[in-house]
């Protein structure tokens, strides 16, 4: 009975307006409520509140007396009578408050009907059936003779597809995106700041009420994720920022070119370990508002065991050691804008003469369309070497580095990292957040996603800080489901240039869970390192092309544009270290390289005609 008391003085001594009490008699109850409301017309609230005094009329020693809030399906109150008072009286008090920040926001002074839970009273006897009083509505009226001002701010948000910053033509509304407003406020209000929000409906367009008492300016924005995927212009900001009230046409016509980038990617839900099946993730995005169709392929390494049943979005045709999906429309346009891919959950298995040591390698690819602007990344290798234990939320970084400094080269343009995670609690995660701080030396606006488990809105929260939301994912536990408890996202971004040997690049991520504390992941680092002889490990275009890439390490090299000077041949691995080199060799229009005996996995070829070096990359499987 003390909790409720307290409650109870503190609404009378909040000087607030006392309303008429209302009664009612069911049975042995008799329930009096006695309703609170306040308004502060500095902080632009109104709050009220119901406590009730109960008299049971014929109550004995051990009854007591519960408050169900059947709205929310709590326990909101309970007392018991432990002295045998008989009729009993006893205050007793809904634990939520009645608390609106925006009351009365037709700007005119009048009655405010605060509508509360609906509520019903249990009296427990020790002797008998129960008393119950049900279905008690509860509302709240008071005066408001001093309103605070809002006013209405309004608008489209939709892609431009013309470029006149007008919505006509072939223009394309975005629905259900998120538009936020927040003010600014002065003295005398009690607040510095006042938000709001709205969705944009079927035809792109919102409405929302902003506060306008105490005001100096206000900011209207959408969320920052869409800087993933359309460039702002002068006619498509991220924040709107004005001092009047109202605003009509506060549009957001993001821009898109008819330019379209289909690329594919490939990673994995983890470290691969023997005997035991893992999720390989193969995707294919396109960052164009242009549609794009066509098929996406894996060729799987020849000792795993592709699994159909207790796939993800299984293959749509199998033919030999490769898997090929077909794909339609894929555009930025659809999902509402979000980032979008298409991307299957390949479960596979290592064959048993897979041990620690070993390397498994795969080959993504899709078609290039005519429009496509990066033909280059419509292929993508990647090796997983096999573990035995690893750490199931964790970050993986490409090229990893030499070394305990993950020594990488002076040359390193770009970094891919991977961000594993997996639910190992005892029940579904529903929405899973990924929080990472980039590196100072990272440039931020240059991340590109690569790859992803499963649907996901990606959203600057500062400079360099990313966020990915895997909202509605509801990922099983893992004693549920090991596979399933699983998921990844891989994202590549560029270096700042110029960077000195000896920088490190560190990174890690926090991977949140629902609300429980953030799972850190581990730190991973590279340091800019001057690997002698080692340039550059790019290819230089027209000059030389490997075939067959990948292959069991036996390729075929020619030699187009090169001198006919002897020179040398380089191997380096993925770490920039040199593994094989010869010289005295006179160059031919091909050569026969043999690497069979090499472990399996993604080497760099280095040649020099004496007047520069030409390098690709080779893939051993």
């Amino acid at each position: 009975m003390k909790k409720t008391i307290f409650f109870f003085a503190i609404a009378l001594a909040a000087f607030s307006l006392q309303l008429k009490a209302q009664t009612q008699t069911q049975g042995d109850i008799t329930l009096t409520q006695m309703p609170q409301f306040t308004h502060d017309p500095n902080g632009c609230w109104s709050y009220g509140q119901m406590p009730y005094t109960v008299m049971i009329a014929n109550s004995f020693l051990g009854d007591s007396v519960k408050v169900i809030n059947t709205t929310y399906g709590t326990l909101d109150d309970t007392a018991s009578n432990y002295t045998g008072q008989n009729p009993w009286i006893l205050t007793l008090f809904i634990q939520a408050p009645y608390f609106y920040p925006d009351v009365n926001m037709n700007n005119q002074p009048g009655n405010v009907i605060l509508p509360g839970p609906t509520t019903k009273i249990i009296n427990v006897h020790s002797h008998t059936a129960l008393d119950t009083m049900k279905n008690i509505s509860n509302f709240i009226t008071g005066y408001v003779s001093n309103p605070c001002q809002y006013g209405d701010v309004s608008g489209k948000v939709y892609v431009d597809g013309n470029s006149n910053c007008v919505f006509d033509g072939t223009d394309v509304a975005l629905q259900s995106i998120s538009v936020s407003g927040m003010a600014n406020l002065t003295a005398p209000s009690t607040s510095t700041t006042a938000s709001a929000s709205g969705y944009t409906d079927g035809a792109g367009a919102y409405s929302m009420k902003i506060q306008q008492s105490y005001m100096t300016d206000y900011v209207v924005q959408i969320p920052s994720n869409y800087q993933f995927i359309f460039p702002s212009t002068f006619c498509s900001p991220v924040i709107y920022t004005n001092t009047t009230l109202p605003q009509a046409n506060v549009d957001f016509s993001l821009q898109c070119t008819s330019n379209i980038d289909v690329q594919c990617y490939a990673s994995s839900s983890g470290a691969v370990r023997p005997n035991h099946s893992f999720f390989m993730f193969p995707s294919v995005s396109n960052t164009g508002c242009s549609a794009a169709s066509g098929l996406l392929k894996l060729v799987l390494d020849n000792r795993v065991v592709y699994n159909a049943g207790l796939s993800t979005n299984p293959a749509n045709t199998v033919s030999g050691d490769t898997l090929i999906w077909n794909y339609n429309n894929l555009t930025n346009l659809t999902n509402n804008g979000y980032w979008n891919s298409f991307y299957a959950g390949v479960h596979l298995t290592p064959i048993v003469s897979v041990n620690i040591g070993d390397t498994l390698c795969f080959r993504v690819m899709t078609n290039i369309p005519t429009n496509d602007i990066d033909a280059g990344n419509n292929d993508y290798s990647i090796c997983l070497p096999v573990v035995n234990s690893y750490d199931p939320n964790a970050k993986e970084v490409f090229p990893k580095g030499s070394g305990a400094n993950g020594n990488i080269s002076l040359t390193t343009t770009d970094l891919d990292y991977t961000i594993h995670f997996q639910n190992t609690g005892t029940a579904i995660a529903y929405n899973v957040s990924i929080i990472d701080t980039l590196d100072s030396d990272i440039i931020p606006n240059s991340l590109v996603i690569t790859c992803t488990s499963h649907n996901v809105s990606p959203e600057w929260l500062a400079p360099g800080i990313v966020r990915f939301d895997f909202n509605n994912i509801n990922l099983p536990d893992s004693t549920s489901s090991s596979l399933g408890s699983r998921g990844a996202i891989s994202f590549t971004i560029k270096l700042h240039s110029g960077l000195p040997a000896g920088t490190q690049i560190k990174n890690k991520a926090n991977i949140y869970f629902d609300s429980n504390s953030p799972v850190p992941t581990n730190t991973t680092t590279n340091t800019l390192f001057n690997f002698l002889g080692v340039d550059d490990l790019k290819s230089t275009a027209g000059s030389l092309k490997v075939y067959p890439n990948p292959s069991n390490g036996k390729f075929t090299l020619e030699l187009n544009g090169m001198s006919n000077q002897t020179e040398s041949l380089e191997i380096y691995n993925m770490f920039g270290e040199k593994v094989y080199s010869t010289s005295g060799l006179r160059l031919q229009s091909s050569y026969a390289l043999d690497l069979s005996s090499y472990s399996k996995g993604v080497y760099f070829v280095r040649i020099n005609d004496g007047k520069k070096n030409y390098t690709d990359k080779i893939v051993i499987q």
